[in-house]
């Protein structure tokens, strides 16, 4: 028997009942710190992003902090921007600002960013990811790492990379294993249009590079809306946190000690939570892209590697378009808004409504301003939407839930997860709904 709906092991049963809030309020209120590190691409295609984040850092803070009901006084924010190595950019690879719990000081160094420079496509993303391992993140905090940027790192095989791997001999794959392993989870705000229109590989990559710390890859189509995803990704993770920490020993016992298949588990521990009447705060944005199989073979290749070199050439370039026709103008006849993705930078700004009112409302639509091409008259675009509220407990997140909690508590590779003690966690790709 597994561990939900019956429990297999009376003693942690109970002590994870006695945890239980029987009437489904359990998600409330927090005394859990917060830690929010920024990769924030400073290269010269960011500006509207960069902006968007300096407006907008004291209203996230604001908002975290009331939907959360989490104290100001426990959120911590870090920066790392970054740009590329030399010889593609002389500037800086990465700068680091550091954890602040003050909120001038976090706008403060959003403000001195500059959008400027990058080479040859792919930047130091790599570089920056490294970094953000390595801060002095808080014991016991809920951990996120946000990248927000349009293009992919090095090493993917992508047209034009000017480095085989990255410069300073760090593996992106080998780096978020790492993550998992300390329950940080990363979240990758995918620039739209751009990064699809202008790069084969890298939204497969970024989604297998998530889904390695249970994260999520968020494509954002408006600059001014990402304090919105940035707040919706935080209070979520907050009440995840909440419920790793109930249900982790539970868990872990029946993977590693009963053999119980994780989908398994993952299925028993939404069935439990419904039925109990547990509910989660929920952040979710509508997926825009295409679905190609190549796609999903790619981000399977991706997440099985044990490096970046072992699957590189194993990749399928995606030439068609990856976003949806009706997000996106028709400006080309390569495809609805693209042109071929070797294409040049696009120009033009990107613009948009500010940062919506609260999080409150159930939900809300993005109309996107989108790049377009000289004198090429832009029709209207199908908004994307972006819900926000408190809902039973989805597949998805119960799956993240089981896979975060084993991951904190085993050895991270590309075959799998394995416990310290023996033992690896099984899994069935194929059943998988994340």
């Amino acid at each position: 028997m597994v561990s939900f709906s019956p429990f297999s092991t009376p003693q942690v049963a109970a002590n994870a009942s006695q945890n239980a809030p029987q009437d489904g309020s359990g998600t409330s209120g927090s005394t859990m710190p917060l830690d929010i590190v920024f990769l924030q691409d400073t290269t010269g295609s960011q500006g509207p992003y960069i902006k968007a984040a300096t407006k907008a850092i004291r209203d996230i803070c604001d908002k975290i902090s009331s939907t959360a009901e989490l104290s100001k006084e426990l959120i911590q924010f870090g920066l790392i921007a970054f740009r590329d190595h030399p010889p593609q950019d002389k500037t800086y690879v990465t700068k680091n600002f550091g954890f602040t719990s003050d909120i001038n000081v976090m706008q403060r160094n959003l403000a001195s960013l500059i959008a400027s420079g990058g080479g040859d496509g792919p930047e130091a993303q790599t570089a920056a990811l490294a970094d953000a391992l390595n801060m002095e993140w808080t014991e016991k905090a809920v951990k996120l790492v946000i990248l927000i940027t349009d293009s992919p790192p090095h090493g993917l095989g992508e047209r034009g990379d000017g480095f085989s791997e990255s410069p300073d001999q760090n593996d992106p794959l080998e780096i978020v294993r790492q993550m998992a392993e300390r329950g940080i989870t990363l979240f990758v705000v995918a620039c739209e249009p751009s990064l699809s229109q202008q790069y084969m590989l890298a939204l497969d990559f970024y989604i297998a590079l998530t889904k390695i710390t249970s994260g999520q890859v968020f494509p954002l189509l408006m600059a001014d809306r990402l304090g919105d995803y940035i707040v919706g990704t935080a209070v979520e993770a907050i009440d995840t946190e909440k419920l790793i920490g109930e249900f982790e020993k539970v868990i872990v016992n029946d993977v590693y000690a009963n053999a119980v298949p994780v989908e398994r588990v993952a299925e028993n521990l939404q069935q439990y939570m419904n039925e109990k009447g547990r509910k989660i705060n929920t952040f979710a944005v509508e997926d825009i892209y295409v679905p190609y199989a190549a796609a999903e073979r790619n981000r399977m290749m991706w997440e099985r590697a044990g490096k970046l070199s072992d699957a590189r050439g194993s990749m399928q370039p995606i030439s068609e378009p990856r976003i949806q026709a009706q997000f996106l103008p028709a400006t080309s006849g390569f495809g609805a808004g693209f042109g071929p993705p070797w294409a040049a930078a696009p120009t033009g700004p990107m613009m948009g409504a500010g940062m919506g009112a609260g999080l409150g409302a159930a939900t809300y639509s993005v109309a996107p301003t989108l790049y377009s091409g000289p004198a090429v008259p832009i029709p209207p675009v199908q908004s994307q939407q972006v819900s926000y509220g408190v809902q039973q407990v989805s597949q998805s997140q119960a799956h993240r839930i089981v896979t975060q909690s084993i991951a904190r508590n085993s050895k991270v590779t590309a075959a799998g997860m394995f416990s310290k003690k023996g033992g690896q966690a099984a899994t069935t790709e194929s059943t998988d709904p994340v």
